[in-house]
């Protein structure tokens, strides 16, 4: 082949290569266009949830543990157990406290009774000295008595009526004492029935429950161990509840919008899994920000470097169990900003709690039946009159 027909051959072949960059160019230009513009990407970002401390409440002896590392937990399930014999002990003491209590009160009830009869036998006694002194004062100036007898009627008026007025005030103190109110409602009643729900609570509290439904973290606490009030028992992930946490640079910021779709790939299943996700809110600050110690730029040798604020993307379908992802795992994350109308920080106030881990209700099941209990036994004296 001569230099002349190899002329017209190397045209071709770059006009083919310009031809193919021209495409390639085009295609380029229209995925930014229809796909590039209107989204923003990262792969900083990684799969988060809450993690739920759960500590002793009181200090005790661990001698059961019914949860591990790994495993599924629900609201309410039993997961540690100390030893209550203390507070068994302190719970029989404020049981008995209480039904002394109950007949205390029942006593100076009886007393008032007494004290009842005591007043009318004075008010009687009182009133027949006094009628004796006045039959007295109308014979005396016929010298029918003696001035003694005399002296000794007002004697004996005068002692009878003192002795009405301290069996009146008895019976006033003694009322006062023991109350008309039901006898469940007795201040000195209700002081202990407030000492028994203590020590009842305490009991109860040797019972460590989940207070929420996920999957046991990590267990820090061995049989054996002796632990203090506070001490950290267990960290309960609520992978139910996990979000994603995307972290762009400020320069990604600016069409970013609370509300917008996002979709979500991981390194653990790659591109054969997408997650959907929406757009929660984006951070107040960056990361410096809030690192243990956060960047002191008033130097000359300050060097400009961009940003990453955290962006939070819930998961719509929440906790995929056909494909679960740990806490920490890497994640790519594609937020489509084409809706851009809604406003950049989060529009209203939560509506509700974030975490409801509030079980603790259980502590006091069954205490006020016991309290019941314990002032029925007394006998039928227990009911107010």
């Amino acid at each position: 082949m001569t230099g002349d027909d190899r002329r017209p051959a190397r045209k071709g072949l770059i006009l083919s290569i310009l031809l193919l960059a021209l495409v390639a160019g085009s295609a380029a230009a229209a995925w930014w266009y229809w796909r590039g513009q209107w989204s923003v990407t990262t792969e900083n970002a990684y799969l988060t949830g809450n993690l739920v401390e759960v500590s002793a409440q009181i200090g005790g002896t661990v001698v059961w543990i019914g949860s591990d590392t790994n495993e599924p937990v629900e609201r309410g399930q039993e997961l540690l157990r100390l030893a209550d014999g203390d507070e068994l002990q302190q719970l029989a003491l404020r049981k008995s406290e209480l039904a002394s209590a109950v007949q205390d009160v029942l006593t100076l009830r009886a007393e008032v009774g007494r004290l009842e009869a005591e007043r009318r036998l004075r008010v009687v006694t009182h009133r027949l000295a006094r009628e004796e002194l006045q039959r007295r004062q109308r014979l005396f100036p016929e010298n029918m008595v003696s001035e003694e007898e005399l002296d000794a009627a007002r004697t004996r008026e005068e002692e009878t009526r003192v002795a009405l007025e301290t069996a009146e005030l008895a019976l006033v103190k003694a009322r006062v004492r023991a109350g008309d109110q039901p006898l469940a409602e007795h201040p000195q009643v209700m002081a202990a029935a407030a000492r028994l729900r203590s020590a009842y609570r305490s009991w109860r509290k040797t019972r460590i429950l989940s207070p929420v439904a996920g999957e046991v973290a990590r267990r820090r606490v061995q049989a054996g161990q002796q632990v203090s009030a506070g001490t950290p028992l267990f960290s309960i992930a609520e992978r139910h509840a996990a979000w994603a946490e995307a972290n762009f640079k400020e320069t990604q910021l600016r069409h970013i919008r609370p509300g917008q779709p996002a979709e979500i790939h991981s390194d653990l299943y790659g591109s054969d899994v997408a997650l959907s996700g929406v757009v929660e809110s984006i951070g107040t600050g960056t990361g410096a920000v809030f690192s243990l110690l956060p960047p002191q730029n008033a130097t000359g040798n300050w060097i400009k470097i961009v940003q990453r604020v955290p962006v939070r993307i819930n998961l719509v379908e929440g906790f995929d169990r056909e494909h679960p992802l740990p806490f920490g795992a890497s994640l790519h994350v594609r937020i489509d900003t084409r809706d851009r109308s809604g406003p950049a920080l989060v529009p209203d106030r939560r509506s509700g709690p974030l975490v409801d881990a509030d079980i603790y209700a259980y502590q006091e099941e069954g205490v006020e039946e016991v309290i019941a209990r314990i002032i029925a036994d007394q006998g039928p004296g227990s009911q107010e009159r």
